[in-house]
């Protein structure tokens, strides 16, 4: 009697076929890691943003050509009464947004005041905006800082901040902007202002001069 012929080993193709297309998966992921974190197009975006948030302040002037206009408001001034847009016709002016809870606007409230105060003869006029504040706290903060220049509330006249065509917004705090004579943004600050920067941008508003990415 003949010995019964053993059956084939499916198993072993079968577990061979299985760890082939494991591997070649691992093998494909990993290469798509090492794209992904070596990409030049990654690498651009990432410095980019890091620099940014790291850095803090941007500046931006703007050519005659490419200045908006700021459109008329009118904004409750956090003292009491209304303030006119009107009033910063004729001169150079200066907007900062800011915040009582806001620890850059502590640091640069100083400066603010004391450019204030320089070009005061000259005619430069100053108008913050104050937002998502405590009225009393906003009001202790200017006292703290003795701001000489009113504020305006922009939760009951929403337009003032719309007034500056997308260049201020309660998002981003503090923030700067220089408006020339003729009404129209000449440069804006995101983030603290040092004093020689904010004299030159209002001396360079009022003679008409620009230089993009000052």
């Amino acid at each position: 009697m003949s010995a019964p012929v053993p059956e084939p080993d499916r198993a072993g193709p079968e577990r061979n076929l299985k760890g082939s297309a494991v591997l070649l998966l691992v093998l494909v992921l990993v290469a798509v890691a090492a794209w992904y974190l070596t990409s030049p197009a990654r690498d651009s975006t990432d410095t980019a943003a890091s620099s940014s948030v790291g850095s803090g302040d941007v500046i931006q002037q703007y050519a005659e050509g490419d200045r908006k206009a700021v459109e008329p408001f009118v904004g409750a001034l956090l003292d009491g009464g209304e303030f006119d847009s009107t009033a910063l016709q004729g001169g150079v002016s200066v907007v900062n947004v800011w915040g009582s809870w806001c620890g850059p606007c502590r640091e640069e409230a100083p400066v603010l005041a004391q450019v204030a105060g320089e070009t005061e003869d000259e005619g430069v006029q100053f108008l913050g905006i104050n937002v998502r504040d405590n009225p009393d706290a906003a009001r202790a903060f200017e006292r703290t800082f003795d701001v000489p220049y009113p504020s305006i509330v922009p939760d009951d006249s929403p337009e003032a901040l719309l007034a500056f065509g997308g260049l201020l917004a309660s998002a981003a705090v503090p923030s700067t902007v220089v408006v020339d004579p003729d009404g129209r943004v000449a440069a804006r600050v995101v983030g603290t202002v040092t004093a020689p920067t904010l004299r030159a941008l209002i001396e360079d508003a009022s003679t008409g001069s620009a230089v993009t990415g000052r």
